[in-house]
């Protein structure tokens, strides 16, 4: 039986939500949510781009809230394109 338009769900290894759509696999083979995976690329650039300067990891966190905050604005950005035009 055909499936129509159902897209399959997978369950994020770092939030546990149950989730469908895209997601993504870290280098450590989790399955991630677009959220979680917006956060692990965040805390990661944190902490390249801020070693030798004080605390990695306080810049690490803030570095992935700003990195979450910017692809969430640019994918409701996409979204209004896509359903406006």
């Amino acid at each position: 039986m055909a499936l129509g338009s159902a897209r399959a769900t997978f369950t994020c290894d770092n939030c546990g939500q149950r989730r469908t759509g895209a997601s993504t696999t870290s280098v450590t083979g989790r399955r991630l949510c677009v959220d979680c995976a917006d956060q692990l690329t965040g805390a990661a650039a944190g902490v390249i781009a801020h070693q030798g300067d004080g605390s990695a990891v306080g810049q690490a966190i803030a570095t992935a809230g700003w990195f979450t905050a910017l692809r969430r604005a640019r994918r409701r950005r996409v979204a209004g394109r896509r359903t406006s035009g």
